[in-house]
């Protein structure tokens, strides 16, 4: 059976193992129900919510998920004079003496 936080990936992730690996320490990190200032993880022994294993998986799943800049429109390109002209002269073969 497939947990309900590994059902939806955001079409935002680039990195699927990341991001599942730190959402699945997430989900096994949750506050307590009678005491939510603690993480309810045995391996956490009653630590203060949220627990470094929490936070270093929410950063995780912000690094896994950052979008890459896509440009939008259309370049604008100058068709001035070519700031090049005259540094190089053409080059000149000369016929090879047979």
């Amino acid at each position: 059976m497939v947990s309900q936080h590994r059902r939806a990936i955001p079409h935002a992730v680039t990195d699927i193992l990341l991001w599942l690996l730190a959402s699945d320490v997430a989900a096994a990190h949750q506050p307590q129900p009678h005491s939510p200032g603690r993480c309810s993880n045995l391996r956490c022994a009653g630590q203060a919510y949220p627990c470094p294993p929490t936070r270093d998986a929410h950063r995780a799943q912000q690094a896994a998920s950052r979008p890459q800049p896509q440009a939008r429109g259309r370049a604008r390109v100058l068709t001035t004079a070519n700031p090049l002209n005259g540094w190089f002269r053409p080059a000149h073969t000369q016929p090879r003496a047979a």
